[in-house]
């Protein structure tokens, strides 16, 4: 593996490790709102929906970065233009924003 390969794989190793732990906080954080929320008797559906919203846009990122380590697509086709985050060469669109990496091929040919 080169040494590009090796620094995307430790930054890729770094983020998931992030992002766990931001995922596990989040995920804490809307069981105590949604239990502060049930003993005053006053659920705010559309707070929890925002919140879950949240973790669940975590949580998508995470599995995307998981998968580029799992199969050792660590040499990333490039960042996305939009927010930055690492995208792999078969990905269209980002795992973090959603935007079209079609944008960001057509801008690599020209």
């Amino acid at each position: 593996m080169s040494a590009l390969a090796d620094g995307m794989g430790e930054q890729l190793v770094v983020r998931r490790d992030r992002l766990v732990e931001r995922f596990v906080l989040m995920q804490a954080q809307l069981g105590g709102l949604y239990y502060e929320m049930a003993i005053r008797d006053s659920v705010r559906r559309e707070v929890l929906d925002r919140k879950a919203a949240d973790l669940q846009r975590v949580d998508i990122e995470l599995a995307h970065i998981e998968r580029l380590i799992s199969v050792g697509d660590v040499v990333a086709a490039g960042r996305c233009g939009n927010c930055g985050a690492p995208f792999g060469r078969a990905d269209g669109f980002c795992a973090q924003c959603g935007t079209s990496l079609q944008r960001h091929e057509e801008d690599s040919a020209a």
